[in-house]
């Protein structure tokens, strides 16, 4: 048995301040965190989803102008930054930039106070709570998954609604990017609340799936959850008429077919048949498509698994884990299947909770996050990790709360938050060690590639090589080639005088024995770097635009991988190619991903 854990607000507090991405707060007890408004002392609520607004024990406060605003608001979410910073971030043409930052400083404290201020600490300004008093942030418990059920029909919109300063361009630049992460978010959580709704209180889940169409008119798992919900309440003219709807919105504004997952939800209705199949009909089903999924024969074990959640029909732990299934094979073995899946995953979260199987459940969040992690929607899919984990912890699943953090840790690094990053997969990687599961390679892959951005090129060889190992050992052969490229990459950056060549090509062709374009478009991407430490240039850029083709060879391939190619892409061609560059700009900052935005900035700076 592993060591004690962390409750769920406790393991998000320790993080928190371990990326100095807010203040010193005390620790609360489960309940507590679930009922933000506490009798310890006063309670702040700060609001920046929509109309940003302050309100002590709910009487408003005042903060006027769009710089106080926009500098709390950089404190509150943002990572560490110094006044220094502060200052040539929100006022870089000022003639006394500094002073400017003091003064803003100090209205924000007014405002804050009593229960909260501004403090110098850990390198940077922090959101710090004074004599008991609660600070709520809605932004941080919408990323932190822990919004109040009650509260998510009336929550804002855009983040920081109605504050743009134009004449701050890097502060312009990071708030798009955060508007983005909380948009992905709360879309999620909508969707997630809707079918967590949809258990109990069927309107309650149509409204919550009104809600996110509100907010996003062509969120096309919105429409299909409103769809089903529609359909299984009984209300299927509504449900035909919402298609409709949506139909001429499609072709209308965009200028294509609605998708088939949209229409599919119609074909959720109970069947008039009667029942003929058993529960051992779907037990024994569903032991066959895990053995076909097991022997690599997926389209065996997807049609399997679809037989099984039809015969499991009428008991919901049942079909529940014949849906979950078969949205984990097509996430996980058969690329271009994600938009399907999430879906079935949404059913099968319901089913779950209706037949009260907390692991289940927690299993189908977390593979809705993966799917979130692949796609760059890093908003949506951590909020759904910190939820899928504390179900687990709940449920005593160790399995699953682990491997809940290592994909947190996942979207954590892919949006460069490494020292988040890095304490979120070390505390991954001891749990799976003492529970000998296979995914502490998986966790290892992502620690190394941490190493690996941020110059640990000796740690992160190691990490890749040990991960290498493990994966070997555990017989997960088709993860083999993420970790042997991050390996083969530190090895190149601490010595590019050697060959390196030949560890990507075995990269390359194990990935394309395995099939799997994500590793196959890293590997190229490494043979690139290569040929780049050695001054072919031309090589270098036809490696890239192989690996950006079969990054985008299927919809769903892990976007993270797309990015990199296309960063790569654009500092050789010195930004000149404008396909490119404006490629590369939109996906490093939809993640976001500061680092890599960065990057293609830089690189794009002559051009501009």
């Amino acid at each position: 048995m592993g060591p004690a854990h962390p409750s769920e607000p406790a393991l998000v507090l320790a993080r928190l301040r371990a990326s100095g991405a807010r203040g010193q707060q005390h620790a609360r007890t489960p309940a507590e965190a679930a009922r933000p408004g506490s009798i310890l002392g006063v309670h702040l609520d700060i609001t920046l989803l929509g109309e940003p607004t302050l309100a002590l024990d709910g009487q408003r406060r005042r903060l006027a102008g769009a710089k106080t605003w926009a500098l709390l608001s950089r404190v509150v979410i943002g990572p560490p930054i110094t006044r220094r910073e502060l200052a040539t971030v929100l006022w870089p043409e000022a003639n006394d930039p500094r002073a400017a930052c003091r003064w803003t400083i100090l209205q924000v404290r007014r405002a804050l106070a009593p229960a909260a201020t501004l403090l110098d600490a850990d390198g940077g300004l922090r959101l710090t709570e004074l004599g008991g008093a609660t600070v709520v942030a809605d932004v941080l418990m919408l990323h932190e998954g822990r919004t109040p059920m009650d509260e998510l029909g009336t929550i804002g919109g855009v983040l920081l609604e109605g504050i743009d300063p134009r004449d701050a361009p890097e502060f312009e630049d990071w708030l798009d990017q955060e508007r983005t992460r909380a948009a992905s978010a709360l879309g999620a959580t909508l969707r997630w609340a809707a079918a967590v709704a949809a258990t109990t209180d069927t309107s309650a889940a149509i409204a919550l799936a009104r809600r996110a169409i509100e907010l996003d008119p062509f969120d096309d798992a919105a429409h299909e959850a409103l769809v089903s919900l529609l359909s299984a309440s009984g209300a299927r003219m509504a449900a035909e008429a919402h298609v409709r709807l949506v139909e001429r919105r499609y072709r209308d504004d965009l200028g294509v077919d609605v998708p088939y997952v949209i229409r599919r939800g119609l074909e959720r209705v109970p069947p008039a048949a009667p029942r003929v199949s058993t529960p051992e009909t779907a037990e024994a089903l569903l032991e066959v498509a895990r053995s076909r999924a097991a022997s690599g024969d997926y389209p065996g074990a997807i049609d399997v698994a679809r037989r099984a959640a039809s015969s499991a029909a009428g008991w919901p732990g049942l079909e529940a884990r014949a849906w979950l299934l078969l949205g984990g094979i097509l996430v996980h073995s058969v690329r271009g299947r994600d938009h399907e899946a999430v879906g079935l995953l949404h059913r099968a979260l319901q089913l779950s909770l209706s037949a009260g199987d907390e692991v289940a459940a927690a299993e189908a969040e977390r593979e809705l996050a993966y799917v979130g992690f692949l796609a760059a929607a890093y908003g949506a899919a951590e909020g759904i990790l910190h939820r899928s984990f504390a179900r687990s912890e709940a449920a005593a699943d160790e399995i699953g709360a682990a491997r809940a953090l290592v994909i947190l840790g996942a979207c954590q690094s892919d949006r460069a938050d490494y020292g988040l990053a890095t304490t979120t997969l070390e505390e991954a990687i001891v749990r799976l060690r003492v529970l000998g599961d296979r995914w502490e390679a998986f966790a290892l892959s992502f620690l190394a590639r941490v190493h690996l951005l941020t110059g640990g090129y000796l740690e992160a060889r190691a990490l890749g090589d040990t991960a290498v190992t493990r994966c070997r050992e555990s017989g997960w052969l088709s993860l083999v080639p993420w970790p042997m490229v991050v390996a083969a990459e530190a090895a190149l950056r601490l010595d590019a005088d050697l060959d390196h060549d030949a560890a990507f090509d075995r990269a390359y062709a194990l990935s394309c024995e395995i099939g799997d374009p994500c590793w196959e478009a890293f590997a190229l991407r490494g043979k690139a770097l290569v040929a780049r430490a050695a001054g072919r240039n031309e090589d270098a850029e036809q490696h890239l635009r192989a690996g950006l083709d079969r990054a985008r060879s299927l919809p769903d391939v892990y976007v993270w991988a797309k990015a990199s190619l296309l960063t790569d892409l654009v500092e050789l061609e010195g930004g000149r190619d404008a396909t490119h560059l404006a490629a590369a700009l939109a996906i490093t900052r939809r993640g976001p991903m500061p680092d890599l935005l960065d990057r293609v900035l830089a690189a794009s700076v002559d051009t501009v």
